[in-house]
């Protein structure tokens, strides 16, 4: 039988995709007859938790990090005749937690879009400076819309950017907010997802 260039090919493509679906299969069956571990280690000072245990029952866990409360300004229509697009400024506030605390000192605002189906994105951001002069730098996206009630349901995830060693943990969370309703302002309980 005459080898040609074609069959050499399909040949090689064949072996080869013998050997990955071995070793696919092989590591599935040490995968599932051995516990789970993992090679990547926490940042300094990330908390006591480690997160490769968190999630080891398949569940979701959080902790609480911080109450975020947010004093709004007026509301501006912004962008092209029927963008809608909404700017509410944030005037300042306050954050606290367990290992952190501080007032909003702004810049700040939140540039919302409000869909046709009635949700809102919301595009939070926010300079944080805590108790001890450092600076947080914190962006959120999220959803609003009103329930049937006409309660605000309302999720933001948060992201935190610091080059404040005593709060550089921070750089590495993952993080739910909440939406509170408190009278007169915008509050979040945020959470550290684990």
């Amino acid at each position: 039988m005459m080898l040609n260039r074609r069959r050499i090919s399909r040949l090689l493509v064949m072996a080869v995709g013998g050997i990955i679906c071995a070793c696919v299969c092989s590591a599935a069956m040490i995968s599932s007859a051995s516990p789970p571990s993992s090679t990547i280690q926490a940042p300094a000072g990330a908390g006591a938790q480690d997160p490769t245990l968190a999630a080891e029952d398949g569940k979701l866990q959080s902790e609480f990090l911080a109450d975020l409360v947010l004093d709004k300004g007026q509301a501006v229509s912004a962008g092209p005749k029927g963008a809608n697009r909404v700017v509410v400024p944030i005037t300042g506030g306050s954050f606290e937690g367990p290992r952190l605390k501080g007032t909003v000192v702004g810049p700040a605002g939140d540039w919302i879009l409000l869909r046709p189906d009635g949700s809102s994105v919301l595009d939070i951001r926010v300079l944080l400076q805590t108790d001890d002069g450092e600076k947080i730098y914190v962006t959120c996206r999220g959803i609003a819309y009103a329930l049937p009630d006409g309660a605000l349901f309302a999720r933001i995830l948060p992201v935190f950017e610091t080059t404040a060693p005593k709060y550089a943990w921070l750089n590495s969370v993952v993080a739910v907010g909440v939406y509170r309703p408190t009278p007169g302002k915008v509050a979040y309980r945020i959470y550290r997802i684990l």
